[in-house]
Order: structure tokens, then sequence, then C-alpha cells
């Protein structure tokens, strides 16, 4: 990496002059500049930061739209790497559509033989045929770009992707099944540019499809979880699951299971908000490393979004395939999110020098509440500005596989998921 820094501050000013400053210093070098912006509530100061920002290189460019890392703050996160390790490319493979809530749906096209094909009898759903049909990807359904990388010397592979990356994430797992993958799910911005999402590839604006980098020289990827989210219980076997349903934990009622870890750690299951599945996404599975079952850390972490007491099933993300059976797993819980800040940024110790690092934030409405923050932001003029760092934020969560994983995606409130260079290994004070 020649260069990284994310600056999260309220003055577009300031933003636009340190940009100018970084790329006059490095003008006669060539890179590969990749980038994200949060949009400022004006929009004449999001034009001008986006035509700094695509003006910035002129070899490859590549960016998203974000989330802000802080209440009424504009977060902007540059990136400069030698072209001969990072090779751009732009991928237009086709994901899995979202599902309609309270019935399953295959597809959002307007075919309904697609959708009657993965069905059986009595309205059932061939789990095993859908998640196969993601996974058949090959070498020849990369973008072009990629096809003419080896598959040894991968390392890791970064991108932003609209809010379907399944197509891609599969094809990059197949493809190169030595390196890690990393996809922050571009923020939704259709009140701000008239788009699902906002990519950026060169002089092209984008609203579907991703952009990103795959780089060849080693580097690590880690996954951490907030301190707010704390263990239900001690852990269980997956013993059955298909599809995002885990059917039986220990042989046992999953929900029921996971109702009696809540009624042992005296979370309030009388009044009406205390188990809020699907607004507040308080209730995770964990997943524990495979090779060190002793070891609690979550390996992965996906959101229980729903539980059927008498079926017993319990549902998680619908974009994420439930863990097998053999798995180990563990029940997670959060009472409250806490929202971001300037603060959060200079304590975390989940950011390393050298690091990119996606995250997942609460909705882009708590955060534009401002509160305190901003306030204190307004008074001050204060900014924060993390050199040898790129932090990118969005409401949609990330998509994430290590070498040999099946890919998943997280989007529980902020978790990080890093890339860094294995010569970056100290935290940052």
């Amino acid at each position: 990496m020649l260069h990284s820094t994310t600056i999260i501050s309220r003055s577009s000013a300031s933003v636009l002059s340190r940009l100018q400053r970084i790329k006059s210093q490095y003008a006669s070098t060539p890179h590969t500049f990749l980038f994200a912006l949060s949009a400022p509530t004006q929009s004449s100061e999001l034009s001008s930061l986006v035509d700094t920002l695509m003006d910035f290189s002129s070899t490859s460019s590549l960016g998203c739209l974000s989330a802000p890392l802080s209440s009424g703050c504009i977060s902007c996160s540059i990136a400069l790497f030698n072209p001969r390790n990072a090779i751009s490319f732009r991928s237009t493979i086709a994901g899995q559509e979202k599902t309609q809530v309270g019935r399953w749906h295959a597809f959002r096209r307007k075919d309904e033989r697609n959708e009657e094909d993965l069905t059986l009898l009595e309205g059932t759903v061939d789990w095993d045929r859908l998640w196969k049909s993601n996974s058949r990807r090959t070498r020849k359904d990369l973008p072009d770009e990629l096809t003419r990388l080896d598959a040894e010397h991968a390392s890791s592979i970064l991108y932003f992707s609209d809010l379907s990356p399944e197509g891609l994430s599969s094809a990059i797992s197949e493809s190169f099944p030595g390196a890690s993958q990393l996809g922050l799910l571009a923020s939704s911005t259709p009140f701000i540019t008239g788009r699902p999402v906002t990519l950026f590839h060169n002089q092209q604006i984008l609203d579907s499809g991703a952009v990103g980098v795959a780089f060849t020289t080693p580097r690590s990827l880690q996954f951490d979880i907030p301190d707010d989210i704390q263990p239900l219980g001690d852990p269980l076997d997956v013993t059955g699951s298909e599809g995002n349903l885990i059917n039986t934990l220990n042989f046992s009622n999953p929900t029921e299971l996971l109702l009696s870890r809540i009624r042992a750690a005296g979370i309030d299951t009388t009044s009406f908000t205390a188990i809020r599945f699907k607004d507040d996404m308080e209730f995770y599975l964990s997943v524990l490393p495979p090779l060190s079952p002793s070891v609690s850390a979550p390996y992965q972490l996906h959101a229980i979004t729903a539980g059927d007491p008498s079926r017993g099933t319990l549902s998680l993300n619908p974009q994420t395939m439930a863990p097998p059976a053999g798995a180990r797993v563990q029940f997670f819980h959060r009472r409250s999110v806490k929202p971001l800040s300037l603060e959060t940024w200079r304590d975390s110790a989940s950011i390393r020098h050298g690091t990119m690092a996606f995250t997942t934030v609460s909705s882009l409405e708590s955060l534009r509440d401002g509160g305190d923050e901003e306030g204190k932001l307004k008074s001050t003029g204060e900014e924060l500005v993390l050199e040898n760092q790129f932090v990118v934020g969005s409401e949609n969560g990330f998509v994430l596989s290590r070498a040999g994983e099946c890919p998943w995606s997280c989007t529980a409130p902020g978790c990080i998921a890093s890339i860094s260079n294995s010569q970056f290994s100290r935290t940052q004070k």
C-alpha cells in the first residue's frame, strides 16, 4: 500500500483540502486508487467531493458511496496501491435477489416458472438446489481482469458491491480457493443519487455490480465483534440445518434453547419489545473456529431474524447459509447498539496500521439523528484523521471468507472485518 487515510470531518472544505494535498504528493507515482465517501447533507458539497475523487487518479480509480462513521460527519477514505500487485476489476455477475418477508421467493423475476422449479410438494423449498444454484460459478464467470490472475498468486480480494454479491463472492471462492475476500455492500442511495447503490469505476458512475482490487502480496483477514455483543449460555452443536434455517441444536428445539438462555440471563421476555428479532437484530448465532472448539471468540456471526417455538426453527440472515451439522455454535445477545462517534475510532483496538477495514453501522436514520457528538463538532469544528488506515462503513453490512471458507455476510452493527499487510502487526496507539 502506497498510502491510506480515513478522514472524519464536518467540513467538506477541510476534506477537499486534504485530498488535494495527497493528490499532489502522488501525482507522479503510478497507482490504483480506491475511495469511499459518505454523502454530505448539501448536494453541492457531494458533487465537489465526487468530482475531486473521480479525478484523483489518471490510471485506475474505484469507489462507492458509504455510510458516515460518526453522526453528522462526512467520512472519506482513500487508499493508493502499486498497480503491479493490486489488480483492479469491474464485475457484472448477477447475484441472488432479496427475499420477501413472510414467503420464500427464490427470485424476484417475473418468470413464475423459475420460482415453481425450486418448490417441492406442499409448498416446501428445495433448499439444496437453491443454495447450490448460487455456487455453480467457474473461472469463466470472473471479470476479465481476474481471469488473467493465477489462482496461486491471489492473496486477497477486496470489493464494493451492490446488495446481491452472491454471484461474485461465489466465483471468487471457486476460482481462488486459497485467497481471502472482503466485500462491502455499498450504502443504499435512492434518496441521494436516485440509484439503489452508487459505485464508481474510473469515470463511470454505476448502480449495480461490483468494483474491486485483487492483491498479490500476502495479507491477513481478521473478524472482530464489539464488546457490547455478549454470549448467551454454553456452546452447542448443530445437528440439523438447511438453507438459512437452523432446525435442531444438540438434537433439540433451537428456539426453545434460545428462550431458556434468555430467561437464565434475566432478559425480560414478557414485554412487547423483549425479543425483537427482525427490527433490532439483538440476537445472534456465532460459529466457533472449526480447529479450536475450546475458543469462544466467534469465527462467524449471523443475525437471528425469526424463531418459531412450536416448530423450533431459527431463521438466520436470508442471504447467509446456515452452518452445517457438526458445526460448533453459540448464542449471542446485545441489549442496545452503541452509537458511533469520533471516540469509537480513536479508541478502537481492532483497527491496525496498514489496514483496510469494513464495518456495519446502524441505520442511516439513527446516525443522522446527530445527538451530543454532532453538537460538539458544530461548536469545535473537530475532525479525526486516521493515517495509514482505510475504514469504511455501511448499514448493509459486508461479506467475507477466509481461504477455503464459504462466503458469508455480517449485518451486526459494530462488527469489523479487516485485511492488513502481514508486515503490519502492531495495534494503533
